[in-house]
């Protein structure tokens, strides 16, 4: 994702400014291929934080990525199951996701025993895995989902 490529780039930008605009990015474009569903219950899922690993699945089943895998199939499933995985950490970012199960969000600070942790000290090693090749296939996915959205006839996203 170029866009996520150049907030790496700011290397005086913490780890959390970076991990929360993609955490948002990732959650509006989970939001708007929903939506075009029209039997979604629009307010139930505006004011939810999770999706994008759900999305993940149903687009890597989608035409586009099964036509671009054609006979790669042993490869499509690790990058699933790879995608899947870094999917629900980045879900994870929002702090209402799992703030007892997994306190570590990208933006407000959470006790850890009887420290405070901020979110710019942190460094998110389970989210490391998006510098590995699986981690830059998975946000070349989202890059590709962005650019391929289309809205519904109506106009609705």
């Amino acid at each position: 994702m170029p866009f996520f490529d150049r907030l790496v780039a700011e290397t005086h930008l913490p780890a959390c400014h970076q991990l929360h605009y993609l955490q948002m990015a990732c959650e509006k474009i989970a939001k708007a291929y929903r939506c075009r569903d029209t039997s979604v219950d629009l307010k139930e899922l505006l004011k939810r934080h999770v999706g994008f690993a759900k999305f993940m699945g149903s687009f890597l089943a989608s035409p586009s990525i099964q036509s671009a895998y054609r006979g790669r199939d042993a490869q499509l499933r690790e990058v699933a199951k790879l995608a899947r995985a870094l999917a629900r950490e980045i879900e994870k970012l929002a702090p209402a996701v799992d703030r007892a199960g997994s306190p570590e969000n990208a933006e407000y600070p959470w006790e850890s025993g009887e420290d405070v942790i901020s979110p710019v000290q942190y460094s998110y090693p389970r989210l490391s895995l998006l510098t590995s090749a699986g981690g830059r296939t998975l946000l070349k996915l989202v890059a590709r989902a962005i650019r391929e959205f289309e809205p519904t006839a109506s106009g609705a996203s």
